[in-house]
């Protein structure tokens, strides 16, 4: 019976293997659980794509759309992409100046390479964020560093990012066409790192409502869309008093145009500057220097480029200041940073008396630094027997440049 059987199975087993796969089985033959992270396989195995990454924020003057428009090529780890953030006129004006926090002014072309990260406006140079970089000025370089290559894409920061991270728990709707639309949820505070980063101050507020996703996947299992509607993150940022004029707040990704030839980064004779032999931190500065904040990237202060004060330049630095002060027997109430702009107020008085002629500079001046309180106490216990609380800081004090 053995040796009869054996050649059939052995001839089936063959035909078998000579079959082709359904399209998508590698996703969809995996468990439902699993069906995601197939699917981050999947789509990396398309080699290429374009991709629009949005962020929308809906107000009674209409919407402000931070938007990343490009390509990847999963294969090279590389992408490039232009940045932008465009709003109508009747946008709240304030918040629209908030977001700008983290879009500068004008467009803004953005490439990846591995852990590299290269910014460019307008003409000018390639300016390159490497890992040093990042490890020399911090938090700050954190708007263009947060898009350098990861698992999911060549391009972070997106939605893509947090599809992985989910996990489906109901069967998707499948499509006449063959593609899947998955409905999960997301906690607010994983759907927060959507947010740029100076937004992310919610903290312990984010609150227990989750965030929901809509995914849909190809007939081949890839990635073709996410969206999310990002109410409670919305609502924690107002209950921290931020955004109180936005009332609507979405985010959405897709991918189009898989295995299609994509641009380079950028050309090999384009030139490239490293930000850490051109930028500074501006707590470096030393009194009188200016600096320019175009073409970092960043749509800060805190990194700037330093540059002669007969150029164009937005900051020119009045002095770094020291706090340092003693306070017998009381608690410190309210913010600290008062004592620096004390101190800066000093600083200014002292600058020299050109650097406010013919109007060139707003008038009063910028403050960046922060103080840290300590308290000893009196061994007895006695308030007023030798206890006191310490104020220390360090202060940058500067004039901006009058618009």
């Amino acid at each position: 019976m053995i040796t009869l059987l054996l050649p059939v199975l052995i001839g089936t087993a063959g035909c078998g293997a000579g079959e082709k796969a359904p399209a998508g089985e590698a996703v969809y033959g995996q468990p439902l659980a699993e069906q995601f992270q197939a699917a981050a396989g999947a789509t990396r195995e398309a080699g290429t794509a374009a991709f629009v990454s949005m962020l929308t924020y809906g107000a009674a003057g209409g919407d402000a759309v931070q938007r990343a428009r490009g390509s990847q090529d999963y294969e090279r780890g590389t992408a490039r992409a232009e940045l932008g953030l465009d709003a109508p006129r009747t946008f709240p004006e304030g918040t629209l100046e908030l977001l700008r926090g983290s879009a500068p002014k004008g467009k803004q072309v953005l490439a990846t390479a591995d852990d590299d990260v290269y910014v460019r406006s307008g003409s000018s140079a390639w300016l390159k964020y490497t890992p040093e970089a990042v490890n020399k000025f911090g938090e700050a370089t954190g708007e263009v560093a947060g898009h350098a290559a990861g698992d999911a894409a060549p391009y972070s920061g997106t939605l893509a990012d947090l599809v992985p991270r989910a996990i489906p728990r109901e069967a998707p709707e499948r499509r006449a066409d063959g593609s899947r639309v998955y409905r999960v949820d997301l906690l607010p505070e994983v759907a927060g790192e959507l947010l740029p980063r100076h937004l992310r101050g919610a903290g312990d507020a984010w609150g227990t409502e989750s965030v929901g996703l809509t995914v849909r996947l190809d007939a081949d299992g890839r990635l073709t869309s996410a969206s999310a509607d990002l109410a409670p993150v919305l609502a924690a940022l107002h209950n921290q008093g931020m955004l109180l004029e936005v009332k609507r707040l979405r985010a959405t990704y897709e991918l189009t145009a898989f295995g299609e030839p994509v641009k380079r980064p950028f050309d090999d004779g384009e030139p490239v500057e490293d930000a850490v032999e051109v930028l500074a931190s501006v707590d470096t500065l030393t009194r009188g220097r200016c600096a320019t904040t175009d073409g970092t990237g960043l749509g800060t202060e805190e990194i700037v480029r330093p540059v002669d004060c007969a150029d164009r330049h937005d900051i020119r630095v009045l002095g770094q200041v020291e706090v340092d002060r003693v306070f017998p027997g009381q608690p410190i109430i309210g913010s600290t940073d008062r004592y620096g702009k004390e101190e800066c107020e000093r600083a200014d008085a002292a600058a020299p008396k050109d650097w406010r002629r013919g109007g060139r500079y707003a008038d009063g001046f910028r403050v960046q630094g922060e103080s840290e309180v300590s308290v000893s106490v009196a061994m007895d216990g006695d308030p007023g027997n030798g206890t006191e609380t310490t104020v220390t800081g360090s202060y940058t004090c500067y004039l901006t440049v009058a618009r």
